[in-house]
């Protein structure tokens, strides 16, 4: 099975972290944030694809082209037209069902090994935040798109997906509001579940790493665990 890890980002919001180190390899604990990623992939990845843009040859510098005997392969995001535009670049070359990952996150090798027992499915994590774009469930706690939540039922979108071919039947779903052109995998991801309603793992073992306090807070989980 093939998996697909988004690393193309500026990580604006970690400068000065990120003026001279891509955000994938900031270090946590004795690994970089990409190597906690590539750690956590399940056992049946037997191809890994990375996007990569921005400072994208220290990645590859570090990273090489096998990871624990994977092949990694690697493709340029020019211009950053966000999540649904990376896995376009890719459509000819993933095959049957993939699993996509965002690479500046922490993931369970639980949760991803739970997504895998399903044709498609989506990873989301409960909170009591008030969410623009929270995973909105139908009576069977399926997913069939994106919702502004303001209760104790929010569901944030941890951007772990299992997909298969039908995903690249839909046109890329531009994001509103956003600066530049720009399209979104989740937003994407509605038109079919409107139709076609995804499979939902639920997770707390989840930790985002896009600005310093979150950074903070991993590195000292990581830390306590050993």
């Amino acid at each position: 099975m093939q998996a697909v890890i988004l690393a193309a980002g500026l990580g604006t919001r970690l400068r000065p972290l990120t003026l001279t180190t891509p955000k994938a390899l900031i270090p946590i604990g004795n690994k970089t944030l990409i190597e906690h990623t590539l750690d956590a992939l399940p056992n049946a990845i037997n191809e890994i694809f990375l996007v990569v843009n921005y400072l994208g040859d220290q990645i590859k510098a570090k990273i090489g082209d096998v990871y624990r005997g994977i092949p990694v392969r690697y493709v340029t995001q020019d211009p950053l037209d966000g999540t649904g535009g990376a896995i376009m670049l890719l459509r000819d070359q993933l095959h049957d069902r993939f699993l996509v990952v965002n690479g500046d996150d922490l993931y369970s090798r639980e949760a991803l090994d739970e997504m895998l027992t399903h044709a498609t499915s989506i990873l989301l994590c409960p909170t009591n935040m008030h969410l623009m774009n929270g995973g909105k469930l139908d009576e069977y706690g399926k997913f069939i798109g994106l919702t502004e939540s303001i209760n104790t039922k929010s569901f944030r979108v941890c951007g772990a997906y299992v997909l298969d071919q039908t995903y690249f039947d839909i046109e890329p779903v531009k994001i509103q509001g956003s600066a530049h052109e720009e399209y979104g995998l989740p937003q994407t991801l509605t038109v079919r579940a409107a139709h076609f309603p995804i499979d939902v793992v639920m997770t707390h073992e989840w930790y985002p790493i896009g600005t310093p306090d979150e950074l903070k807070f991993v590195r000292e989980k990581i830390s306590s665990q050993g």
